[in-house]
């Protein structure tokens, strides 16, 4: 066997170790020296990797609870750089665009003649997703003021785009009986696309350059982003401000990057750690059950109107009860 492959019967457990690594924020490097050490016991041993080493699922979750760091959650976080931010917009895209072709499929309709005024509502709910999408990515990294300006920005716009299709009103016709399937791929296109690019742009190393006013001010955000309480936050600063006026280095020569030093502080906050599940519980059960409240009241779905309901309705009860293990508030033995 080679000494840089894995043999052909071991293959599909190093594919089953490898998928259950993915997304635990276990940096490259120390994932391919770990793989080396598994390959070379495997050769060594003489005996098939699922023999002498177990299951690969249970190996995989122990060698990432050892070997994931808060750097690399960070580097591939929301805050992390362009990379997660497209793939957010790819998957927004990818599913607005789903939900409009399954409507006009539900409708039965061959062809569409697309109105303006639709157009401009469309246009508008779009803006505002997109918008909400950056501003999130925005306040991850610590960029209060710059989330501020995006949602402002975006929520004008989606306000205008529907304020302009009610004075318009219906009856403006852009192009008549428009192909299902040609809309379909120009609806569809747009998330794929974004989402390739996303898959195939190389993700960014975490900056090393900083001055300490703008570190300290990072530092605050991410803090802020990680729902941290406001004293706690500004004592944390102030020992840190203290700190580097103590010592005469930089923020980052002594505590590193900001956003990963915050996120440590934030997970050893118990109030930090409630509030955020509190929030993603809310978000996970609220949204389900507005959108669908909207799609009984309008009946958009037709005779699938109901099951659409009932599985939307399922969705708000599983997210508490899966959470729900999680809470942080339990103490873990």
């Amino acid at each position: 066997m080679d000494r840089t492959t894995w043999s052909a019967g071991d293959r599909e457990w190093v594919a089953r170790y490898r998928a259950s690594m993915a997304g635990k924020h276990v940096p490259a490097s120390a994932r391919e020296e770990r793989e080396r050490e598994l390959r070379v016991a495997v050769r060594e041993a003489g005996l098939p990797a699922a023999e002498l080493l177990g299951d690969a699922g249970a190996l995989a979750a122990g060698d990432a609870a050892e070997l994931a760091t808060v750097d690399e959650a960070v580097r591939v976080s929301e805050g992390g750089g362009m990379r997660p931010v497209l793939r957010d917009v790819g998957g927004t895209l990818l599913g607005i665009g789903a939900v409009a072709v399954s409507l006009t499929v539900v409708r039965g309709a061959w062809s569409v003649d697309l109105d303006v005024a639709h157009l401009l509502v469309a246009a508008g709910v779009l803006v505002g997703f997109m918008g909400w999408v950056v501003g999130r990515a925005l306040f991850s990294a610590g960029r209060s003021m710059m989330t501020a300006g995006a949602l402002v920005a975006a929520t004008a716009i989606a306000l205008a785009c529907i304020a302009s299709a009610a004075r318009l009103g219906p009856g403006h016709v852009l192009a008549e009986r428009v192909p299902v399937p040609l809309l379909a791929v120009a609806l569809l296109a747009p998330g794929v696309v974004t989402l390739l690019l996303a898959r195939r742009m190389p993700q960014e190393r975490l900056r090393d350059e900083w001055n300490d006013t703008e570190w300290l001010r990072r530092f605050r955000g991410g803090l802020r982003a990680r729902l941290v309480p406001t004293s706690v936050a500004r004592g944390h600063a102030a020992e840190i401000e203290q700190g580097i006026h103590l010592t005469g280095q930089s923020a980052y020569a002594e505590f590193g990057h900001p956003l990963v030093l915050a996120r440590e502080l934030a997970e050893a906050n118990r109030t930090a750690r409630t509030r955020r599940w509190w929030l993603s519980t809310a978000a996970g059960t609220g949204t389900p059950l507005i959108i669908a409240a909207l799609v009984f009241a309008m009946q958009t779905w037709g005779p699938l109107t109901i099951p659409v309901v009932v599985v939307l309705l399922l969705g708000a009860v599983v997210t508490p009860l899966v959470g729900w293990t999680d809470r942080p508030w339990v103490k873990r033995r």
